[in-house]
């Protein structure tokens, strides 16, 4: 990419600047159970940022007609620049999803099918875009599953590594694409075999221009308008950077990502309230014709554990949230993520500026094993998370709360695995003690619990208090004679008291 000058760095400044007084402010609900909802949310995000691997967070939340976000931490650590509503983020993959959603709307019109041989947009130098007489369709693009040999092509590759190798002059067109796909190798049966790839998004834009006789781009921009998504843009990197969420890749600032061709597979940049907005958009239009088509399953492959349809992926029916599908974003600083649950009303978004193992772990564990949770079982608020705040203050008086807030079914339920996650935090926070009190109390609360005993052992042995692990894993086993970690610790604890002797 060339160096822009001075005097435009400016007047994109200003024009970027002014993106937060266009954008439109989600409506934050005053409903009180909701206001004790999102500040358990607040919390789990504050604790995830205590870690020490991710920068910020962007989140939002819909539950019921309600939505909620908010931000957290520092974009740079120290310049105190907290993320905001005129904040732009590289959503990357979550691209794909507005691709899908153009299909299944020229699916529904009648100009193309999910049938069609893409040879038949593509021209006739193709014979090489089958196997065995199975020809690669519009569904395959959808649902990666084109059967090429490998999940790029050479030309791409090298465009990359360029790229990579600092080459600001590095370009990749759709003529150089197709010009590719003359010479790739089909060594699966296209739809038996999932294998992510970034082709097949540009090959769909290509397609959409032809059969709607408008620049993928110009059609992109109508989707948005009809989302009210007035903040997103697509390969537009360089003229908003000055808003752009600087990324970090295991600890060191990362690159921009330049998506070549029409960016269709990951060129797409975002606000988080333009998020929440398609967030919404996508539950409560559940019944809109286009919304329903592209949210639908189209393929799977059980051996890879893939259900994708649309370009969605993890499409599934769960036993409390009903159906559900999702989308994440990786790009070489920003992990971004998006779940859509029609069935249960509600949908989140989570956006980190860290990529590595442990930031992506956080991520995860925020998304789905502490915010997923709670809304599934609202307008029953998590009793684990509630009393957690108050734990360190006083933990006689916190778990006393607890006993008599329990029964109160209809208001509060338990989740006995954030309780023990709960602990670990102690733990790893060195805060030993109050590890062990805290499994104390919950082995009092739940004395049948074997894993509870298991994880008090543990916090035991941390402290070097052998004697008492001992006896907690003891009780773990008599309570699950399977549990393998105690029948382990049992012989190693046994062995140090026995040199120590």
């Amino acid at each position: 990419m060339k160096l822009i000058q001075f005097i435009i760095i400016c007047v994109l400044v200003f024009r970027c600047n002014n993106l937060k007084e266009t954008a439109e402010k989600i409506e934050i609900s005053e409903d009180k159970t909701f206001g004790e909802l999102t500040f358990l949310i607040d919390g789990y995000a504050k604790n995830t940022l205590q870690k020490g691997n991710i920068n910020s967070i962007a989140l939002a939340v819909y539950k019921d007609g309600k939505t909620y976000q908010n931000y957290y931490g520092e974009i740079e650590n120290g310049k105190k620049n907290t993320p905001n509503d005129s904040s732009l983020y590289e959503i990357a993959s979550i691209t794909k999803t507005f691709t899908g959603a153009l299909i299944s709307k020229a699916v529904l019109s009648g100009v193309i099918s999910l049938d069609d041989d893409i040879r038949k947009y593509l021209g006739d130098d193709y014979k090489n875009l089958e196997f065995e007489g199975q020809p690669i369709t519009i569904k395959h693009l959808l649902t990666h599953s084109l059967g090429l040999k490998s999940k790029t092509t050479k030309g791409l590759q090298t465009y990359y590594n360029r790229l990579k190798n600092g080459d600001e002059n590095a370009e990749y067109t759709i003529q150089d694409l197709l010009e590719d796909l003359k010479n790739v190798e089909v060594v699966n049966k296209p739809g038996t075999k999932f294998m992510y790839n970034n082709i097949g998004p540009e090959i769909l834009a290509s397609i959409l221009e032809k059969v709607n006789k408008k620049s993928f781009k110009t059609q992109i921009k109508e989707l948005f308008s009809e989302i009210g998504m007035n903040n997103t843009f697509l390969n537009e990197s360089e003229k908003f950077k000055a808003n752009l969420v600087k990324g970090n890749r295991d600890g060191k600032p990362a690159m921009t990502d330049y998506c070549p061709i029409y960016g269709a597979a990951g060129g797409a940049i975002s606000t988080l309230p333009d998020m929440a907005k398609y967030m919404q958009y996508l539950i409560e239009s559940k019944n809109k014709p286009w919304v329903k088509e592209a949210s639908r399953s189209l393929f799977e492959d059980k051996e890879d554990d893939e259900n994708i349809g649309y370009l969605w992926q993890n499409i599934g029916v769960g036993e409390e949230e009903g159906y559900y599908y999702s989308k994440t974003g990786t790009s070489k600083g920003i992990q971004s993520g998006l779940l859509i649950c029609p069935d249960s009303d509600y949908g989140i978004v989570v956006i980190i500026n860290n990529v590595s193992e442990s930031a992506f772990n956080d991520w995860a564990n925020l998304f789905f094993t502490e915010i997923e949770a709670d809304l599934i079982k609202y307008p029953k608020l998590n009793l684990a998370s509630k009393l957690k705040h108050s734990f360190l203050r006083n933990s006689e008086n916190t778990f006393k709360e607890f006993r008599e807030l329990k029964t109160d079914t209809a208001k509060y339920f338990i989740n006995l695995r954030s309780l023990n996650n709960f602990g670990y935090q102690l733990l790893n926070e060195n805060k030993q003690k109050k590890a062990v009190d805290f499994f104390i109390h919950l082995t009092k609360e739940y004395p049948e619990n074997a894993n509870f005993y298991d994880s008090l052992a543990e916090a035991y042995f941390i402290t070097e208090d052998y004697n008492n692990a001992l006896n907690s894993y003891k009780k773990s086993l008599v309570l699950d004679p399977e549990n393998e970690n105690a029948k382990k610790y049992i012989n190693k604890i046994e062995k140090l008291i026995l040199e120590k002797s």
